[in-house]
């Protein structure tokens, strides 16, 4: 198996994210995000989450896995820890990478549902939850795949 590296792994929800029929293939629920996890290779997987208006993920990292994804419907924030509080606001075709161990909060803060693609390499098989403590992050505990998601 091999990890790719970050820009890489734009590229390719880059690439993916051209599919029109990604647009259709998850119902909104008002309620709370879903998911589904449309491919899984030896170097990387792909999931497609919906985000009703107000849902957030709360602060977490992806363990030992880079990530990165686009907005394909609406508009996400993404919030940030890097000696202080930043907010980056994406819209549809905006995208972010990033390494293992990037902690961040990500949100729809607004009154319609998001759509978003996102691919992680290695496969995700932790991800550390965190609490915002003002002027850092705090440890809640780890989730391992299989069990929490």
């Amino acid at each position: 198996m091999t990890q790719l590296a970050v820009l890489p792994l734009l590229e390719v929800v880059r690439e993916h994210a051209a599919d029109p029929d990604l647009l259709h293939l998850l119902d909104h629920d008002p309620d709370e995000r879903t998911w589904i996890r449309l491919l899984a290779t030896e170097d990387y997987e792909l999931w497609l989450i919906s985000w009703p208006p107000g849902a957030a993920t709360d602060w977490h990292d992806h363990g030992s896995s880079s990530g990165a994804f686009t907005v394909l419907d609406g508009q996400l924030t993404e919030h940030t820890f890097d000696g202080g509080l930043q907010l980056i606001d994406l819209g549809v075709g905006d995208g972010k990478a990033f390494g293992a161990g990037y902690a961040h909060d990500v949100r729809n803060a607004t009154d319609r549902p998001a759509l978003s693609l996102h691919a992680y390499s290695p496969r995700l098989t932790t991800m550390t939850r965190f609490r915002f403590r003002g002027d850092r992050l705090e440890v809640l505990g780890v989730e391992r795949a299989g069990e929490e998601w």
